[in-house]
């Protein structure tokens, strides 16, 4: 990294955390083995998307590593083989360990300038690419999957590779909108060992920029399928998709929108009456 100086350079960020590493039934030998197979399964599943460990920069986590790619190697096999190889490695670690020993991980790619210093290396994007990654949304995907991987791309990513892969299918990932600290971004969550159905509403538009994180399978994300399948159903039916509830009867009502805003609607009220003219 020598001769950078402080000027940022690009880089393709991969970031892996273990799920509930601190658990109390996984020891400090738990920990150990724990953080041995992490290594392991990680190093090995870059190799399969041809980017070598000893070729790129890399911290520890305690409970997790994230890696720097350099732009010689392509971005695709990072979402197109490391998931799935992975999802192997994973699950051939948990099958030779013991319990407490066993890993479920979370995975984030993000790409974006990174500057390195005497300390290591820090930028905005790279701090982006942690909030993706703690997002609640990827959290709750993984514990409600019976596979061993999560996986969180930024848009850049999804829109930039995933969309344009031979061999990825983007219509099994999901929308999400991350809202972390001061983060807002959308982004998209894919389980590659037990994947979404594939649902091509999806990618008839980009996730929201703004507003309350989404949860994949959630009644907003649900929502929000509805009305990407509206939007792209081209000439015909037209509606109004309301997120909030419906307040009140008889003359008027009250529309609550997801976004604290109502609309009320009602009678209007009767003309003011003209003061009578004795002419």
């Amino acid at each position: 990294m020598a001769g950078t100086g402080r000027h940022a350079v690009h880089r393709t960020m991969v970031l892996v955390d273990v799920e509930r590493y601190s658990a109390p039934a996984r020891t400090l030998h738990h920990q150990l083995d724990t953080r041995e197979g992490l290594y392991a399964v990680v190093a090995g599943a870059l190799a399969a998307a041809g980017v070598p460990w000893d070729g790129c920069y890399h911290e520890d986590r305690g409970d997790g590593v994230f890696v720097l790619v350099s732009p010689e190697f392509p971005k695709a096999p990072l979402v197109e083989v490391l998931p799935e190889a992975l999802a192997r490695a994973v699950r051939g670690h948990n099958n030779t360990s013991h319990d407490a020993a066993g890993v479920r991980l979370r995975l984030a790619v993000h790409a974006g300038e990174v500057a390195f210093d005497s300390h290591g290396v820090t930028s905005t994007a790279l701090v982006d690419a942690f909030r993706l990654l703690d997002a609640d949304a990827v959290k709750e995907a993984l514990a409600a999957s019976p596979g061993v991987l999560a996986m969180v791309v930024s848009r850049l990513v999804f829109e930039d590779v995933v969309r344009h892969c031979a061999t990825l299918d983007p219509a099994t990932f999901r929308p999400v909108r991350v809202a972390a600290k001061e983060f807002r971004a959308p982004a998209w969550i894919a389980l590659p060992d037990h994947p979404y159905p594939p649902d091509p509403a999806v990618l008839a538009v980009p996730p929201p920029e703004v507003g309350p994180e989404v949860v994949p399978g959630g009644p907003m994300a649900e929502a929000a399928s509805r009305a990407a399948a509206d939007r792209g159903g081209g000439a015909g039916r037209r509606g109004v998709d309301i997120a909030g509830g419906v307040h009140g009867s008889g003359p008027g009502i009250t529309i609550g929108a997801a976004t604290g805003d109502h609309l009320s609607i009602g009678t209007p009220p009767p003309p003011a009456q003209q003061p009578h003219d004795p002419r």
